[in-house]
C-alpha cells in the first residue's frame, strides 16, 4: 500500500480544519459580502456585453451613396444601398432596358428602352421615382451622352431591323418636334457610322465622341458645325469609351487586343494626343476614381478588378473577384469600388485600395448599366 508523498500527521489535518473553519458568527457576513461582490461583478459583465453587443452590430453609417442598376431579367430599374446592402427599390421602367444617364442637376434619369417596335427613353425623376415622360427616338436607342447644359441628348440609333447603328441623333429636350409631340426636335443627325457602340459629350458640349466597332478609330464630330472633325485610329475595333467629366485622360478599351488606350485631352480636337496603349487582358467596361487618377478595370474571364495608375499609365494591382464581372462602379469618395458579378448578378461592395470585400450584395439578374447617385447630390422638390 502506497503513501501519499509528505504525509501529514492526523493530528495536524485535525488540527488545520479547525483553524480554517469560520465560526458561526464570520460566516453569514462573509456570504453576504460575497454577494454582494458577486452582483456587482454581474452588473460589471453585463453592462460590457451589452457595449460590446452595440459595437458589433451598430447599424453601418449610410453615406447617402446609391447604385441604380438596370436589370434585364426581368426588366427593371433596382436600386441599392452599398453601405447597408439592402435593396431599396425596384421599378419596372419598360421593356428591353439598354443604358441609364443621369443630368447634370441630378434629379432626372433617362432610360433607354426597346418597346417592342417603339424605341423609347423614359425619363424619371430622381427624387419622386416617377415617371415624368416618354420621348420616341427615330432607332433602337444603344448609347446616350448628356450634354453640359443638361436640354440636349445624344442618343446612338440603331435600325429596327437588324440593329445595326448607322450613327446618332442629337435631340432638344425641351422643344417637341413640329411634325410628333412625342418626340423631341432634332438638332443634328450622323449617319456617317457603322456600328456605333459608345458615345460621350466634352466638357464644353461642344464637341462628341463616338466608337465604331466595325472601324479602329475614335471618331470627333463637331455639334456647332455638324460635321467629323478628326478620327483617331488605335489599331484595333474599340468596344467601350470611358470620357471622365474630370481628369485629363480619357479611355478606350478593346477585346480584340486585349489593351486600353489612353488619351490625353484637349480643347481642340486637333490637339488631343494618345499618352500610351496598355495591354494586360480583356477589358470591356471601365471605371475612374473621383479625382480621375485610378483605373479600374474589371475582367470577366480571369475573375478579377486590375488597377491601373493613370499618369504612370502601369498596372499596380488586381483585386480577385469571386466570379467573372463585367460592369463596375466607383463610390463618390473613391474609398470603394462596386463590381458587378455577370452570372449571378451579384454586387461585390470592395475596398478601393486593398481590395477587400466588405459585403456581398445577393441581388438577381443579367445587368445592363451600373450607375452611383449621392442622395445629397439631388436638388430639394421645393
Amino acid at each position: 500500500m502506497e503513501l501519499p508523498e509528505n504525509p501529514q500527521p492526523q493530528s495536524a489535518m485535525y488540527s488545520q480544519s479547525a483553524s480554517t473553519k469560520p465560526t458561526s458568527g464570520a460566516t453569514g457576513s462573509e456570504m453576504r459580502l460575497g454577494g454582494r461582490e458577486v452582483a456587482v461583478v454581474l452588473v460589471i459583465g453585463i453592462v460590457i456585453l451589452a457595449i460590446l453587443g452595440l459595437i458589433l452590430v451598430r447599424p453601418v453609417r449610410d453615406r447617402g451613396t446609391r447604385l441604380w442598376l438596370l436589370n434585364h431579367a426581368p426588366d427593371q430599374l433596382i436600386i441599392v444601398n452599398p453601405d447597408t446592402g439592402e435593396e431599396e427599390k425596384k421599378l419596372l421602367i419598360a421593356d428591353g432596358l439598354v443604358q441609364l444617364v443621369f443630368n447634370h442637376r441630378k434629379d432626372t434619369a433617362y432610360i433607354a428602352n426597346v418597346v417592342d417596335v417603339s424605341n423609347r427613353i423614359t425619363v424619371l425623376d430622381t427624387r419622386t421615382y416617377l415617371k415624368l415622360d416618354t420621348i420616341i427616338v427615330a432607332g433602337v436607342p444603344q448609347g446616350m451622352a448628356m450634354f453640359p447644359d443638361d436640354r440636349h441628348l445624344a442618343v446612338i440609333t440603331g435600325s429596327k431591323t437588324d440593329f445595326m447603328a448607322g450613327g446618332f441623333d442629337v435631340v432638344d429636350l425641351a422643344e417637341p418636334s413640329q411634325v410628333d409631340p412625342q418626340r423631341r426636335r432634332v438638332e443634328y443627325r450622323e449617319r456617317g457610322l457603322r456600328l456605333t457602340s459608345s458615345i460621350h459629350v466634352d466638357e464644353q458640349g461642344r464637341h462628341i465622341y463616338v466608337l465604331d466597332a466595325k472601324r479602329s478609330s475614335v471618331f470627333i464630330f463637331d455639334y456647332r458645325e455638324k460635321n467629323l472633325v478628326r478620327s483617331i485610329d488605335i489599331g484595333s475595333a474599340p468596344i467601350a469609351l470611358l470620357y471622365p467629366e474630370r481628369g485629363d485622360y480619357f479611355f478606350v478599351s478593346s477585346i480584340a487586343d486585349e489593351s486600353i488606350t489612353i488619351f490625353k485631352k484637349a480643347e481642340d480636337p486637333m490637339k488631343i494626343t494618345k499618352a500610351g496603349t496598355l495591354k494586360y487582358i480583356r477589358f470591356r467596361y471601365m471605371a475612374v476614381s473621383p479625382d480621375a487618377s485610378i483605373l479600374y478595370a474589371p475582367n470577366y474571364e480571369k475573375r478579377m478588378v486590375v488597377v491601373i495608375n493613370v499618369a504612370q499609365q502601369r498596372v499596380t494591382g488586381t483585386f480577385p473577384t469571386p466570379e467573372g464581372c463585367q460592369l463596375i462602379a466607383v463610390s463618390p469618395s473613391g474609398d470603394e469600388v462596386y463590381p458587378v458579378g455577370y452570372d449571378s448578378g451579384n454586387v461585390f461592395v470592395m475596398n478601393a485600395h486593398t481590395g477587400d470585400i466588405q459585403r456581398t450584395i445577393h441581388t438577381e439578374g443579367d445587368f445592363r448599366d451600373v450607375e452611383v447617385l449621392l442622395e445629397s447630390e439631388k436638388p430639394s422638390l421645393e
